[in-house]
């Protein structure tokens, strides 16, 4: 990689974004129809983009909208900035603003709400996040009042030797690892494993391993998206095997198998990722109908159909990924969540198979759920802009509504 000191060259640029989308280099040279040792080449700086038509083409496998941007100087400062994420101003502040730093001031000084009040307004974010078509828009204002308060709460229940102190501390765990869907989906990373971390020393003293297992869940899926694929498979392996001997902890341990899966496509380690999609399959099916789905993690046979599609377009078989799709049939009660992460998922795999009317119907699906995801998901944008270049006049009207909701047009 780069050293400090000189700018980054046209590879080291390609393999910081390859590694930050989570596709492995076998993939990435698919995608671009060369071979995979020509893209380490270029990666390893031992030959350069032989045309403007690969650079072109590179960028749009990497989901860049100005291609100059892997040249180190993008032609478009608005386009290269364009931050498509809502006010999330009050909620990096309250989760930046630890009693321990108090960097805003904004953390709460008096006593704190009642338990039950808290619970019932997290109860109301969750509820929004999993089926209001303005999700978005109601957590980045209640969350981050949410946040403050159970963590004000559970201060003030550490000082006592009663059990409020653990209820306390799922409260904010639950406030995290929602902050962490939303921070994910509209691509701030690093933020996201922050809150993704935090839980963990929450429940570091904690009898109970399906509640660690689940925080554990939440850091993988970070690591895997920041680009740290190995490390998500291992965490993620590990906590399965402390999870495997509990019961009750079934969806939890499918989830983890699941998300180490991901990790393993991102090595470009495909047999171990089909062995682990496998394993979750098997998982799913012996869940007990009778109980209910967790929220805080997603897990179940619909799951696992979609992670299948999604890990096929990370391996390079796209063909695959359109059969997986073809075969996921969602329950009518499926959450406005599992419906959108579906729909975008195979928008995303018909746009880079360059069948534009199937992907535009799909963000048409979309967008009948919650139009807030085709305005703030960045993998929505960017195969909107891939179809926005091709402009199929088929679709054209069907494109530019589109184009409108998302405020790109």
């Amino acid at each position: 990689m780069a050293t400090t000191g000189r700018p980054l060259t046209v590879g080291e640029r390609i393999e910081i974004r390859r590694r930050r989308l989570g596709l492995s280099r076998r993939v990435v040279a698919q995608l671009a129809g060369r071979s995979e040792e020509w893209l380490r080449q270029i990666e390893r700086g031992h030959r350069e983009l032989d045309s403007i038509a690969a650079l072109y083409r590179m960028a749009e496998v990497l989901h860049l909208d100005d291609p100059a941007a892997l040249l180190g100087h993008p032609t478009s400062s608005q386009s290269a900035a364009r931050d498509i994420a809502p006010t999330l101003t009050p909620l990096n502040h309250a989760i930046m603003d630890h009693p321990t730093a108090r960097a805003f001031g904004t953390e709460t000084t008096g006593p704190p709400p009642p338990p039950e009040q808290v619970r019932a307004e997290l109860e109301q974010c969750w509820n929004a996040w999993l089926g209001a078509p303005d999700r978005y828009t109601r957590l980045t204002t209640q969350l981050p009042v949410v946040l403050r308060s159970a963590r004000s709460l559970r201060a003030a229940t550490r000082t006592t030797a009663s059990g409020s102190t653990h209820d306390a501390g799922l409260l904010l765990a639950e406030s995290y690892h929602l902050a962490r869907f939303l921070l994910t989906r509209v691509g701030d990373y690093h933020l996201a494993w922050l809150v993704a971390d935090r839980p963990v020393g929450i429940f570091a003293d904690a009898k109970q391993p399906i509640l660690v297992a689940v925080s554990a869940w939440h850091v993988a899926a970070a690591l895997n998206t920041l680009g740290y694929h190995a490390e998500c498979r291992d965490y993620a392996l590990a906590a399965a095997r402390r999870l495997a001997p509990v019961r009750a902890g079934r969806s939890v341990l499918g989830a983890l198998q699941l998300i180490a899966a991901y990790g393993a496509a991102g090595m470009g380690d495909s047999l171990g990722s089909q062995d682990l999609v496998a394993a979750a399959r098997e998982t799913a099916s012996r869940l007990d109908p009778d109980v209910p789905e967790r929220r805080d993690v997603w897990f179940g046979v619909a799951e696992v159909a979609i992670a299948e599609i999604d890990i096929a377009v990370r391996l390079g078989r796209l063909t695959e990924a359109v059969r997986c799709a073809a075969q996921v049939e969602l329950a009518d009660t499926a959450s406005i969540e599992q419906r959108v992460r579906y729909y975008t998922t195979i928008a995303h795999v018909y746009g880079l198979l360059g069948d534009d009317i199937a992907a535009v119907v799909a963000l048409q699906r979309a967008c009948q759920a919650c139009p807030e995801d085709i305005r703030y998901d960045w993998l929505v944008h960017r195969t909107l802009q891939r179809l926005a270049r091709r402009d199929h006049h088929l679709v054209r009207r069907e494109l530019a509504t589109l184009l409108t909701v998302a405020g790109l047009a």
